[in-house]
C-alpha cells in the first residue's frame, strides 16, 4: 500500500481539462485501499486502467449498453411488482411503513443477477443470498482498514482471511455452475459470453468474476442510495410526488416513458442524486499527461479526485437555490450543458458501465410506487434535508429512516 497526496477538483473547468480522455486515465491501485480490496475488486473493470480496462470493458459492457435497455423492461417491471407483493405480504408495508434503503436494496440485485445468469432457480437464489451476507461483512472489514490493508496480513490466521477464502471459493463455484447450467440449456447469456472470452485469452476468469462482483455486490449500496433518497424527497415534497404520479398515469406508451430521459421522473432522479451524491469524493485517478488546472500545471500521474458537494451543490451554475430540491432545473438545460456541472456516473469516455440499467430500475420502481402508493412522513416535521438521518455505518450516503407508504384505494 502506497500513501499518496491527491489533488481535489471543485470546478467544472477543472473537469473539462482532466476528463476529456478519462479512458486513458489510471485509477489508483486497489482504490488506495490495500490488500483486502485487491482480493475483492482489484481486478474489476471499475479499478483497472488503460489497456486492461479497454479489453475488460469490451468483454463485459455488452449487456449494459444503451440499446439493450428495451429488452430489460419486462424483466425489471416483473421484479418490481413481485418485490412490492412480498413487502405487502411479509414486510412493514402491511403497516403502511417503508424503509427505503432496507426494504428496496435487493430489488436491483435480483434484476442484475437475472441479466447475468438468466432467471435464477431456488438453489441459485439461496446461494446468492448467503454470498451477499459474506461479501457485505468482508467489505465492511475492508472499509474499517487496519492490518487488512497490508499484503503480509494474508499470512495471518484471522477470521477475515477465513471468510475471504470461503467467499472466493463459493463465488467461483457459483459462477462455474451458472455457466454450466446456461450451456446445458443452450442459452447465450452474459455469463457464458464473458467466461468464454476469458478462456479465449481476451481477459482472465478472475477479472470476469470480480467485475460481476462489482456489478452485483459492490454496487448494491450504490444503487440502494440512488433509489432510496428519491423516496425521501417525494415524501418531503408531496406536490412533486403528485406531479410525477400524474405524469406516470397519463403516459400513453409506458415503456417509452420509462426509457425517456426528458420526463419529470427522470429529472427527479437527477435532482436527488445532485443533492445526495453517494460519496463526498470520487475514486482517485491520474491523467497520462500534464494538465493545466486553475492556472497551475499538474504533472502526469498525479492522483485527482472530485469534490462532489462542491460540484453538485456549491457550484454557481445551480443558482441561488442550489441547496433546494427543484427537479425542474434539469428540464431547463440540455444534456450538453450539464456535462461537467454535475457528478453522478463519472465523466468522459469512462463513465459507469451500469448507468443505463441503474436509471431504468430506479424509474420503473418510482413509477410503480407513485402509481400505487402515497409517500409521506411518519413524523409531522421532517426538517431540512441536511438533517435527515443517514446510515452512519455505510460507506456511502444512504438514508436510515422509515416513511409512511399508504396503498392507494384504487388498488
Amino acid at each position: 500500500m502506497i500513501l499518496t497526496k491527491d489533488r481535489v477538483l471543485t470546478q467544472p473547468s477543472h473537469l473539462q481539462a482532466v476528463f476529456r480522455d478519462s479512458n486513458k486515465h489510471s485509477k489508483a491501485e486497489n482504490n488506495n485501499s490495500g490488500y483486502l480490496m485487491s482480493e475483492l475488486l482489484g481486478q474489476c473493470v471499475g479499478l483497472v486502467s488503460r489497456e486492461r480496462w479497454r479489453t475488460l470493458r469490451a468483454v463485459t459492457e455488452i449487456p449494459f449498453q444503451h440499446d439493450k435497455m428495451p429488452s430489460y423492461l419486462e424483466l425489471i417491471q416483473r421484479h418490481t411488482r413481485h418485490h412490492f407483493d412480498r413487502l405487502l405480504a411479509s414486510g412493514d408495508l402491511r403497516q403502511e411503513r417503508i424503509h427505503p434503503a432496507q426494504d428496496l436494496k435487493m430489488l436491483p440485485f435480483w434484476v442484475v443477477a437475472e441479466i447475468f445468469y438468466g432467471e435464477c432457480d431456488a438453489e441459485m437464489k439461496t446461494e446468492l443470498q448467503q454470498l451477499c451476507v459474506l461479501r457485505e461483512d468482508l467489505f465492511k472489514r475492508m472499509i474499517q482498514g487496519g492490518i487488512v490493508r497490508w499484503q503480509w496480513s494474508k499470512y495471518l490466521p484471522t477470521a477475515t482471511n477465513r471468510a475471504l477464502a470461503e467467499f472466493q471459493r463459493r463465488w467461483r463455484a457459483f459462477n462455474q455452475r451458472a455457466y454450466d447450467r446456461a450451456c446445458q440449456q443452450q442459452r447465450i447469456l452474459p455469463i457464458v459470453l464473458m467466461i468464454e472470452a476469458a478462456r479465449e485469452g481476451s481477459t482472465s476468469v478472475e477479472q470476469i468474476y470480480q467485475t460481476i462482483d462489482e456489478a452485483l455486490f459492490a454496487n448494491l449500496d450504490v444503487t440502494t442510495g440512488g433509489i432510496s433518497w428519491n423516496l425521501v424527497f417525494f415524501a418531503a415534497h408531496s406536490d412533486i410526488q403528485e406531479r410525477v404520479r400524474q405524469e406516470v398515469l397519463s403516459a400513453t406508451d409506458h415503456d417509452a416513458y420509462l426509457l425517456s430521459s426528458s420526463t419529470l421522473l427522470a429529472a427527479c432522479i437527477s435532482e436527488s442524486a445532485r443533492l445526495k451524491p453517494l460519496a463526498a469524493f470520487t475514486v482517485p485517478q491520474s491523467a497520462p499527461t500534464d494538465r493545466i488546472i486553475g492556472g497551475y500545471n499538474i504533472p502526469a500521474g498525479t492522483n485527482l479526485v472530485v469534490d462532489t458537494y462542491a460540484l453538485n451543490i456549491r457550484n454557481g451554475f445551480w443558482g441561488a437555490d442550489s441547496q433546494c430540491y427543484r427537479p425542474d432545473r434539469f428540464l431547463e438545460h440540455r444534456a450538453t450543458e450539464l456535462r461537467y456541472q454535475y457528478w453522478r456516473f463519472g465523466f468522459g469516455p469512462r463513465q459507469c458501465m451500469g448507468r443505463y440499467v441503474a436509471d431504468l430500475v430506479i424509474r420503473t420502481l418510482l413509477a410503480h410506487l407513485v402509481a400505487h402508493y402515497e409517500l409521506g412522513w411518519v413524523e409531522p416535521d421532517p426538517g431540512k434535508n441536511s438533517t435527515w438521518q443517514r446510515d452512519l455505518e455505510s460507506w456511502i450516503t444512504i438514508p436510515d429512516l422509515q416513511l409512511r407508504c399508504v396503498q392507494r384505494r384504487n388498488d
